[in-house]
């Protein structure tokens, strides 16, 4: 299956809105996660239901974390509970999504891939991560569960920075800066092993090499594709006048858009270096080639000369002068290799050699 793109043919002729899982089911039944919090305290729970999830009341913050996006009666309960648009809804369970923001009248949705780096595969996994940020709610839901926003969840804990002094936008913003910083971490790791192949392409030059180079290629192409649109996306998030995002998180934003700008030159800048690695190497085999091609033209065109020799004194005619002296055969050694001689002694004073 194409990791950007998943089949449509689920939803197709239904009505916009219609809530159709399109994607491969990573779990079993979601699972919810909440942290309602406060400067002064702080509630984590889980449960399994809508149901149980809280409401946050005035002077609170609830961060709701949601694994899997299966189940189209959770998605739709989720919805109705927290007045979430029924477009916002399709396109979270749409695992193909390209990264997009939208806003509607209560509510800004919000939708990307998280990546992992499989290092035995040499392969880039991705997930899709949406996010619905409402007045006092943060809604975020993943197709699985991980641990990249473990930080951000110490930090609620533990009160440090400013994320519990802050509103829910500024909540989206360090796990939205999360999900780009993993994006740097992953560019790095690949670079690392990228840089590695130039020491591999000077000392030894093989076909491996290039198996290399074709994978990094594709890897970062992938990449290249997923935050291209996060670039677009944060660009647009840092011009909203939606009164949901506070004026001081439009600068935490607007900073964030340039590390998206920053991830998106480096893997540009790798691509770069692959291509140049791999006309090193295509340089590097011509420049094998036509030394061995100056090796066996040297052979050939001493040969030449000593092949017409031999094919002189080898016909079949009986009238050749030279065929009963008693000396011919050494004579016709020491003229062939004069002659073999003489060319490489031409060749070498030509700087052929």
């Amino acid at each position: 299956m194409a990791r950007l793109f998943r089949k449509r043919t689920e939803n197709k002729g239904l009505a916009p809105g219609s809530l159709v899982f399109i994607g491969t089911q990573q779990m079993e039944a979601p699972h919810f996660q909440y942290f309602l919090y406060n400067k002064e305290s702080v509630e984590v729970n889980e449960c399994s239901t809508v149901e149980d999830l809280p409401i946050a009341k005035e002077g609170t913050i609830d961060w709701i974390n949601m694994d899997g996006v299966h189940d189209p009666d959770t998605v739709e309960s989720l919805g109705h509970k927290f007045s979430i648009h029924p477009l916002a809804l399709e396109d979270i369970m749409n695992t193909g999504q390209r990264a997009k923001l939208a806003e509607y009248e209560n509510s800004i949705f919000i939708t990307l891939k998280m990546l992992s780096f499989d290092p035995k595969s040499i392969r880039i996994q991705s997930e899709q991560l949406s996010f619905v940020l409402l007045h006092q709610n943060l809604i975020s839901v993943q197709e699985h569960p991980g641990d990249t926003f473990q930080p951000v969840r110490d930090r609620i804990l533990h009160a440090k920075g400013k994320v519990r002094k802050l509103g829910a936008d500024y909540l989206l913003y360090i796990l939205l800066d999360t999900v780009i910083d993993n994006y740097i971490y992953l560019i790095e790791e690949i670079g690392e092993r990228i840089d590695d192949l130039e020491i591999q392409l000077v000392d030894n030059p093989n076909k491996k090499i290039l198996d290399y180079i074709a994978v990094y290629k594709k890897e970062l192409h992938y990449m290249s594709k997923i935050v291209r649109p996060v670039v677009s996306l944060l660009r647009d998030l840092r011009r909203t006048h939606s009164p949901l995002v506070a004026k001081e998180t439009h600068h935490y934003i607007e900073d964030l858009h340039g590390l998206a700008e920053h991830a998106l030159e480096s893997l540009e800048s790798y691509r770069v270096v692959l291509n140049d690695y791999l006309n090193a190497y295509h340089l590097d085999v011509s420049t094998r080639l036509n030394e061995i091609m100056r090796v066996l033209t040297v052979f050939s065109a001493v040969f030449i000369p000593i092949t017409f020799i031999a094919g002189v004194y080898g016909t079949n005619f009986d009238e050749l002068p030279e065929l009963h002296y008693s000396y011919s055969y050494p004579v016709f050694w020491i003229v062939n290799i004069v002659v073999a001689f003489g060319m490489l002694f031409y060749f070498h004073k030509k700087k052929w050699l």
